[in-house]
């Protein structure tokens, strides 16, 4: 069926415009290449519609991580850029009792490692400021913490020998026991974490930020209310998200589905809209930057620096979106190979065949 549908283009393109079709022809071994497996793909000019290469842009694929463009634009959409998060430490009535007021801050973890190389908040420091004689036995209320935060921060303290029980309390309880204010930690602004999200592929935030869009409009945060959420933003944007499912925000779940026509309809959208920049801007860069810093060096020499592109992969799938300048002109795309042979042999393969079309799309070998 996608193949017949693909010829009827083809056919039209030929009535219609002969360079257009041609273009398609110089491409075809890229597109066909068996390392890519029959991918859902396409790539068009966004100033004149004119498609430089496609395959069943309209089939739904597993999008991996490049579903992180969907749950960022969410974020922005209905959260915004400038929100910030601020987590504060309080003391109670009770000695060596502290309430921990949180706000589900995306960028809050109780891991060290992860705190010192992306900068993000450490949780475990409002207690350090909150117990600076290292006392033995806490107590801790704590409202709006992220449990994987909580769970992360109770090992962190019983490694330094603190044994803290913690209980959980709602807004109204939390408002009621704090007494003093002893220390707080405020986030930075959602548009930095959504460059940070796309230039690393960081699964947890993305998975946060997602959710932090469905609270946002009171939905559920579920993968019901993840695709209602993901599906509103879209239509409210003016990108079309027919058959789109979310399973989660960060990609991670094969059951995800997504077409590359709404990926591309969605770059289009995005790329000049301010409210949107952050995603532009946060995109690594081929052979320069984030998930793209080893990739195009070897394979699509020429398209270095000149690709800026969401990555993805799971077993049997790898991705790539984004935006691909040649000369004047900057073209947007969406590579969804879901059907390949589940090695990493494989899956290194598909991404030097996309790496490969790509160069020839840059140098104008179309």
């Amino acid at each position: 069926m996608a193949k017949s549908r693909a010829a009827l283009l083809l056919a039209l393109l030929l009535a219609i415009n002969p360079l257009e079709a041609s273009a398609l022809h110089s491409l075809d071994k890229y597109v066909n290449s068996k390392h890519l497996a029959t991918p859902g793909l396409l790539i068009l000019n966004p100033l004149d519609g004119q498609v430089i290469a496609q395959n069943a842009p309209e089939s739904l694929r597993v999008p991996a991580s490049v579903l992180k463009l969907v749950s960022s634009t969410a974020a922005l959409h209905f959260v915004g850029g400038e929100r910030r998060y601020v987590t504060t430490i309080f003391k109670t009535e009770k000695e060596n009792t502290y309430l921990i007021k949180g706000s589900l801050d995306p960028w809050m973890t109780s891991n060290l490692t992860l705190a010192k190389k992306n900068g993000q908040r450490y949780l475990p420091s409002l207690i350090s400021k909150a117990n600076p004689e290292n006392k033995k036995k806490l107590t801790i209320y704590y409202s709006s913490l992220f449990e994987k935060d909580r769970y992360d921060l109770n090992l962190n303290l019983k490694r330094k020998g603190i044994k803290a029980t913690f209980k959980k309390v709602d807004a109204a309880k939390a408002k009621e026991i704090a007494k003093e204010e002893i220390a707080s930690s405020t986030s930075l602004p959602l548009s930095e974490m959504i460059k940070f999200v796309n230039l690393y592929s960081d699964n947890t935030l993305a998975n946060r930020l997602a959710m932090a869009a469905a609270r946002e409009i009171g939905f559920e945060r579920t993968s019901k209310g993840l695709t209602q959420t993901f599906k509103l933003a879209l239509e409210e944007i003016g990108v079309n998200s027919e058959g789109l499912k979310a399973k989660d925000g960060s990609g991670l779940d094969k059951a995800n589905r997504l077409s590359t026509q709404t990926v591309v309809e969605l770059l289009i959208k995005i790329k000049d809209n301010p409210k949107y920049q952050a995603i532009y801007e946060g995109l690594p860069v081929a052979g320069m930057s984030g998930t793209l810093k080893k990739r195009f060096i070897e394979d699509g020499p020429e398209a270095v620096g000149k690709v800026k592109a969401k990555t993805g992969w799971l077993r049997n799938t790898v991705t790539l979106a984004g935006y691909a300048k040649s000369a004047d002109k900057e073209y947007v795309f969406a590579i969804m190979a879901d059907g390949i042979t589940p090695t990493l042999s494989s899956r290194n393969k598909a991404r030097a065949a996309m790496d490969r079309l790509l160069e020839a799309i840059v140098v104008g070998n179309h």
